[in-house]
């Protein structure tokens, strides 16, 4: 049975008076601030993001992941049956609500067995990506109006959209006029089997939409604890300009996450004693130095005595 570690990260952002989105670790859910887990299989992590422009949008995507928290996933739970009682649930709990009639969510998600096989479950436009050993990857695709018009030839281009219209979703939980359209992606390999780093992020349109895909993976590929590339991630986004919630889940087995980290600690842990080593060697020169000044100092007194 494979362990595999979780962290995540949920913030309302710069611009935004709530946070609707929402992120699954472990059965948790999390709506503000980071998080972390050591999981073992099988398991689901997600991303939620609550629809701009419709009602209760933080109410769909806790929603979602709530129910999505009390599954005892396996192969053989029908995954397209859960999807469809949970975009009921949402549905009807947005009539029942004040407010909240016709509230939606994006859901995307990794499902990972008892057999290690990984599924990649996507609603929307949030995003999953595979980094391998250096190289990294888009795993999901977006179920957005320019995505659609764009992979059906009408637009050469996502500027050829207004912005309001290149971020319309045509696939959604909880939607009163359709049902969701999952996509499904399995992983060809399991995670960590074949690759000496192998980690999945899984994101929020306010990350995907304000960091790009070289940007993500320049920052995986620095010599930084794994905790910290995800912050960084996120920060990323922030100094980018992002106008929306910002959630990210990263996740790698732990037995990577122990080599990664250690190698980073070891790195920093020699770079730390060379610099040690050249900061003692530079006192031990300006030590000489100063006192073969000294020592010129006092032969030239005694000989200006001399001449005295």
């Amino acid at each position: 049975m494979k362990s595999y570690y979780i962290f995540g990260i949920t913030d309302r952002g710069n611009y935004r008076e709530t946070n609707e989105d929402s992120i699954l670790i472990d059965h948790e859910v999390h709506r503000e601030g980071s998080c972390s887990q050591v999981a073992y299989e099988p398991l689901i992590t997600a991303v939620c993001d609550g629809v701009g422009g419709e009602n209760a949008g933080e109410i769909a995507s806790d929603q979602c992941l709530r129910e999505l928290s009390l599954i005892s996933y396996s192969s053989q739970t029908d995954i397209d049956k859960t999807i469809g009682i949970i975009h009921n649930r949402i549905k009807q709990r947005g009539v029942r609500l004040e407010n909240a009639i016709n509230m939606q969510t994006t859901l995307c998600g990794l499902f990972i067995d008892e057999n290690s096989n990984a599924l990649c479950v996507n609603i929307g436009d949030s995003r999953m990506y595979r980094y391998t050993d250096g190289d990294i990857r888009q795993i999901s695709t977006d179920q957005s109006l320019a995505q659609f018009l764009y992979d059906d030839g009408a637009i050469n281009e996502f500027d050829e959209l207004a912005p309001q219209m290149r971020s319309a979703i045509i696939s959604s939980l909880g939607s009163i006029n359709q049902p969701p359209k999952p996509q499904y992606v399995p992983l060809v390999t399991s995670i960590g089997d074949e690759s000496n780093t192998d980690i999945i992020i899984i994101c929020s349109d306010g990350i995907s939409d304000f960091v790009s895909i070289d940007e993500m993976q320049i920052i995986l590929s620095m010599d930084m604890v794994f905790d910290d590339k995800i912050k960084m991630i996120l920060k990323m986004a922030a100094r980018n300009g992002s106008t929306d919630n910002m959630s990210l889940i990263g996740l790698i087995t732990e037995k990577q996450l122990t080599e990664h980290d250690n190698a980073v600690a070891q790195r920093r842990e020699a770079k730390d004693k060379q610099k040690a080593q050249a900061t003692q060697k530079k006192a031990v020169i300006n030590a000489d130095l100063e006192e073969l000044s000294q020592q010129m100092i006092a032969k030239l007194r005694e000989e200006l005595s001399g001449k005295e």
